[in-house]
C-alpha cells in the first residue's frame, strides 16, 4: 500500500514546465524525504498533494484519493510548514482548545506526551521556534491523520531542536502509525530519520526508494578518508585513482584493502565513512 502516488504529474506556470510528468510513491508508514534544490519544484509538488493547487496533467493519488477539491481527505491528511501560522494573542492552550473543539483529538495527552504542560499559558508569539513547532505537530495529530506533509519543518530551528524534531516524527510513525512526507534542505539530519527518499531536480525525479538502496547505488564502492599525512596517503593509494574532496581523500574499492595499505604505511586514519546524504544529493543535482 502506498500513502501517496504520482504518475506523470506535469504542472506549468505561464507556459514555464515546473514539473515535468513526475511519478513516484511513498509507503504507507514510511518517513520519506522529499530532497532537491531551490526552485526544483518541492514546493509545487506538495502544494498539490495538499489540495492547494490543481495538477495539469497526470493521476495523483493521496489516501488512494485525489487531493484536489476533496474535503474528506483533509480530516486524514495533516501539513506542517517551516513556521506555525496563529492567532498572534492566542495562548497555547487556547490555540489548541479552539482546534481540538473540531477534531476532538485526546489533546491532554498530546501534551504530556510532547512535554508542553507548562507553557500552556504563554502567547504562542513567545514560544521558542522548537515549541511552536511542537505546537503544529499536536495540531497536526489531533485529527489523527494518516499522512503528515511537512514542508521545511525545520528550516528556522536550531541544532538542538532539529534533532528533538525528528525525534518527535519517530515517535509519531511507532505509537501513531502515521505515514512523514518531508521536504528538507538540511540532509544532515534528515538521513538519521528518513526511510525512503525521493530526489528531484529542475522538475524531474532523478531517484527514489529506500535510502540504504539509492546510497549504495549511487556511491557505488566510494569511500572517504580523513588522515594524518594525506600527501604520504596520496601517494600509498595511487593505483585507486584517489581525490581531493575537501579534507577527506576520496577513493573506490575494497575497505579492508585501503585499511592495510595505510596501515602497513604507518598513515594514522583519523575517520572513515561512506557517501552521506549530502554526496548523494551532490550527485543527483550535478552541484
Amino acid at each position: 500500500m502506498h500513502a501517496i502516488e504520482l504518475y506523470n504529474v506535469y504542472k506549468s506556470y505561464n507556459n514555464k514546465p515546473v514539473l515535468r510528468n513526475i511519478t513516484f510513491t511513498v509507503p504507507q508508514s514510511s518517513i520519506t524525504g522529499f530532497i532537491g534544490p531551490n526552485g526544483s519544484g518541492k514546493t509545487t509538488t506538495i502544494k498539490i498533494l495538499s489540495g492547494l493547487i490543481r495538477k495539469d496533467k497526470g493521476v495523483i493519488r493521496v489516501l488512494e484519493e485525489d487531493p484536489w477539491d476533496n474535503p474528506k481527505l483533509k480530516r486524514k491528511v495533516s501539513v506542517i510548514f517551516t513556521k506555525l501560522p496563529y492567532p498572534p494573542n492566542d495562548t497555547v492552550e487556547e490555540y489548541l482548545s479552539d482546534l481540538n473543539s473540531i477534531f476532538k483529538g485526546d489533546l491532554s495527552k498530546l501534551i504530556k506526551e510532547f512535554n508542553l504542560s507548562e507553557h500552556l499559558k504563554k502567547k504562542i508569539s513567545q514560544l521558542s521556534s522548537g515549541q511552536a513547532q511542537k505546537i503544529q505537530l499536536i495540531a497536526a495529530l489531533l485529527k489523527n491523520p494518516e499522512l503528515i506533509i511537512a514542508d521545511e519543518p525545520t528550516a528556522n530551528l536550531d541544532p538542538q531542536a532539529r534533532l528533538e524534531f525528528y525525534e518527535l516524527v519517530r515517535f509519531m510513525v511507532k505509537e501513531y502509525n502515521v505515514t512523514f512526507f518531508i521536504s528538507s534542505h538540511i540532509l544532515s539530519e534528515l538521513e538519521k530519520v528518513i526511510t525512503h527518499i525521493v530526489f528531484i531536480n529542475n522538475g524531474v525525479i532523478t531517484a527514489t526508494g529506500e535510502i540504504n538502496d539509492i546510497e549504495a547505488k549511487i556511491s557505488s564502492n566510494e569511500i572517504l578518508l580523513l588522515v594524518r599525512e594525506k600527501e604520504k596517503a596520496l601517494k600509498i593509494l595511487a593505483k585507486y585513482n584517489p581525490t581531493l574532496d575537501g579534507a577527506y581523500i576520496k577513493v573506490k574499492g575494497n575497505l579492508r584493502e585501503i585499511v592495510d595499505l595505510l596501515d602497513d604505511g604507518k598513515i594514522e586514519i583519523l575517520s572513515i565513512r561512506k557517501a552521506s546524504l549530502d554526496d548523494v544529493f551532490r550527485k543527483l543535482s550535478g552541484v
